[in-house]
C-alpha cells in the first residue's frame, strides 16, 4: 500500500472533517448520550435485505467523530468500532479512490447547502468505493449516507451511513455519487423526468443537474465548457424566470415531479 505523506495525510483528514461540520449544530452535553432506539431494529430489516455483509455508523459532523459504529465492522474490515475515527477513515480509503471520495464529501456538503433546510433529511446520498481492511486486503464498499437527525435550526446533528460490502459483485472503478429523493419512492435525482412546472433550455436543465450533484459554477464551467461568467449569468436567467430567489427555492420546485 502506497502511503500519503504525513502532510498530505493531516490535509485529507482535515478536509474531510470540514466538509461533516458544513452547516452543522452543535449540540449541549445533555444531548451528546442520546442512545439510538432504532438502530438494532435498523439493522434487523436491512439483514434481511442486505446483498452483502454490512455495517452501520452514525456521525457527529460538528465534531467530526463517531458516535456509534456497529460490530460488524470489525468482522468485515477488522478494526474494533472503538477505532472509527476521520483519521482511519481516511488510511483506509484505497488510494486511487480517495481524491474521488473526498470530491464525493465535497458535493455532499455544497448540496445540503443548497437544498431546503427542512428537506435535508429527505435525501440520501450512494457510491462505492475500495478500501483496505486491517490486513490490506481489498473491499468494495457501497456506502448509503443520509442526514439521520437535525437540530432546532434544522442543521445536521447526525449522520447515519450504512456500509455494504460488494465484493462479490465488482471491485475497482470510478467512484460516482448518486442523490435519491427517499420521501417520495426513492427516485434518482440525477435520472430525472422534466419537471413541466419549470421552464428550462436543455442547456439549462444540465446546469441544474450539475448542481444537484454538487458542482460549484466553476466547476460546470469546466465540465461543459463554458467560462464561469456565462453559467453564472444562466444560473440567474433560470432563478428569474421560474420567479425564484435562491437555488433552494429552484431546488424545491425541481424535485416536485
Amino acid at each position: 500500500m502506497k502511503k500519503l505523506s504525513q502532510k498530505s495525510f493531516e490535509e485529507h483528514v482535515n478536509t474531510v472533517k470540514k466538509f461533516w461540520s458544513k452547516n452543522t449544530e452543535k449540540r449541549i452535553n445533555s444531548e451528546e448520550n442520546n442512545n439510538f432506539k432504532t438502530i438494532d431494529d435498523f439493522q434487523r430489516i436491512y439483514g434481511c435485505l442486505s446483498i452483502g455483509e454490512y455495517f452501520i455508523y452514525i456521525i457527529n459532523p460538528n465534531k467530526g467523530t463517531f458516535e456509534y459504529v456497529s460490530p460488524q465492522a470489525e468482522v468485515i474490515l477488522g478494526y474494533p468500532a472503538n477505532e472509527y475515527s476521520a483519521e482511519l477513515c481516511v488510511q483506509m480509503v484505497h488510494p486511487k479512490d480517495l481524491e474521488y471520495v473526498i470530491d464525493i464529501q465535497q458535493k455532499i456538503a455544497n448540496f445540503s447547502m443548497e437544498i431546503i433546510p427542512e428537506e435535508r433529511v429527505n435525501y440520501k446520498f450512494t457510491y462505492d468505493f475500495r478500501v483496505l481492511d486491517n490486513n490490506h486486503n481489498i473491499h468494495q464498499i457501497h456506502l448509503q449516507h443520509f442526514f439521520y437527525e437535525l437540530g432546532k435550526n434544522l442543521l445536521p446533528n447526525r449522520v447515519i451511513c450504512l456500509a455494504t460490502d460488494i465484493t462479490q459483485l465488482k471491485v475497482g472503478g470510478i467512484p460516482k455519487m448518486l442523490v435519491y429523493d427517499i420521501k417520495n419512492g426513492l427516485n434518482n435525482l440525477l435520472n430525472p423526468k422534466v419537471n413541466s412546472t419549470l421552464h428550462l433550455t436543455k442547456k439549462e436543465n444540465e446546469i441544474i443537474e450539475y448542481l444537484i450533484k454538487g458542482y460549484t459554477s466553476q466547476d460546470i464551467a469546466n465540465a461543459i465548457g463554458l467560462s464561469k461568467h456565462t453559467v453564472d449569468t444562466h444560473r440567474r436567467n433560470i432563478l428569474k424566470k421560474n420567479n425564484c430567489s435562491n437555488t433552494s427555492e429552484l431546488f424545491s420546485l425541481y424535485f416536485k415531479k
